[in-house]
């Protein structure tokens, strides 16, 4: 039991990782569970599910990467166990506190959410640290990745305070914004840019990365522009902002000029994850124009353009990175086999049933919830699945 415990603690992504792949399980269950009407949380379902999906399943998944590689870009010393695993236990014990307060006192959540804002600010500080000791004069990406953790440190006092009763809607509205587009996804795209062309110049022969730059400048300001129109409660006019951003994303996809039909499929899940960004904004741009030209009326969109981004693109990108990193620690050649292949193309089934979920209301209300269950469910086998092949061997030395 003991070597079993080193073997897991030895490596940052490892602990992170399974923190993750667990939450992921875990608040699906729970999800399952409501929509199947055996369970009824203390708080609204949009606000826990939205601050567990972002600061317990893929603040997790974040950190096993940043934990990682932080030290690699800014060549400083590996973050030593000493901090890592304390961070790791206190989320984690903070996201069971939550799941479990859920079913019985809001005060409960509400201490469970402190537990886990003090280990997300240890995060920070480890990674803080880091930049400050390094002797690299290019700290472009990692600036990024912390202005980024930054908003997500906003983010999560927001929670807090919608659940203390200050603001209450409008203030969790807020707090899913900020964490959804200025911590989640930039920190994604961020660590994309940086990441996939680097993957690609080492593998295809002859590839050149081509990128923009300032293209995380000018998506970050468009995104603050979306957030503080849906803020504002003015979200229908955040179409503009809503196409340009899906053209901008798209165009820069296109410039990359990513070899789609040549790299090998752990590559090449990479760049498919990368389309869903532009088809997302489009969605939410056609979301925007139609409550626009019909004065609030319009055909439901539901939170299809919002799954579309985190399941197409956060959810691809954390599955085809996740298995990269997990079998290049583990010695084994990063390369994905029939089985994880099929693991991939089931996330964009994932994706297709949860966005046709949301259009539904405008065919036939009565399938939602259907599609819904059927959603969780797919997620829930992606993760059972995963694990079932991935787990192993974050506990081998």
């Amino acid at each position: 039991m003991k070597d079993i415990f080193f073997n897991l603690s030895s490596k940052p992504h490892k602990l992170y990782f399974l923190g993750g792949i667990s939450s992921a399980i875990i608040y699906m269950v729970l999800i399952l569970a409501h929509y199947l009407g055996n369970a009824s949380p203390e708080v609204a379902l949009p606000v826990h599910h939205a601050y567990a999906m972002m600061f317990v399943l893929f603040t997790q998944f974040f950190t096993a990467f940043v934990f990682t590689m932080f030290p690699r870009f800014l060549s400083t010393d590996p973050v030593p166990a000493a901090r890592y695993i304390p961070i790791f236990l206190l989320l984690n014990v903070s996201s069971i506190a939550f799941a479990v307060s859920l079913y019985l006192t809001k005060s409960g959540v509400i201490v469970a959410m402190l537990g886990g804002l003090a280990a997300y600010g240890m995060i920070c500080k480890v990674l803080l640290e880091i930049n400050s000791k390094s002797s690299m004069l290019n700290r472009y990406d990692t600036n990024w990745v912390l202005l980024a953790f930054g908003m997500g440190g906003i983010s999560y006092v927001l929670f807090i305070v919608s659940l203390l009763g200050a603001g209450d809607y409008h203030v969790s509205r807020f707090a899913i914004n900020i964490g959804f587009f200025l911590y989640v996804f930039m920190v994604v795209l961020t660590l994309s840019q940086k990441m996939i062309p680097f993957f690609t110049e080492g593998k295809i022969a002859g590839y050149k990365s081509n990128k923009s730059r300032l293209f995380l400048e000018a998506v970050f300001g468009l995104l603050v522009i979306k957030v503080l129109l849906a803020s504002m409660q003015l979200a229908e006019y955040a179409f503009v902002v809503d196409f340009c951003l899906a053209v901008i994303t798209l165009g820069e996809i296109v410039k990359w000029k990513l070899p789609f039909f040549k790299a090998e499929a752990i590559l090449w899940v990479l760049y498919l994850s990368l389309l869903w960004i532009p088809v997302g904004f489009f969605l939410f741009f056609l979301e925007g124009l139609t409550r626009f030209l019909s004065d609030g009326a319009a055909v439901y969109f539901e939170k299809s353009p919002l799954h579309a981004i985190a399941l197409g693109y956060f959810t691809t990108i954390a599955v085809g990175f996740g298995s990269r990193i997990i079998l290049g620690h583990a010695g084994q050649k990063p390369k994905a086999d029939a089985f994880t292949i099929g693991l991939f193309w089931l996330i964009q089934l994932l994706v297709v049933v949860r966005v046709a979920g949301g259009l539904s209301l405008n065919v036939d209300a009565s399938l939602f919830a259907g599609l819904i269950i059927t959603s969780a469910a797919l997620w829930l086998v992606l993760f059972v699945l995963w694990s079932k092949r991935y787990v192993r061997l974050l506990f081998e030395p």
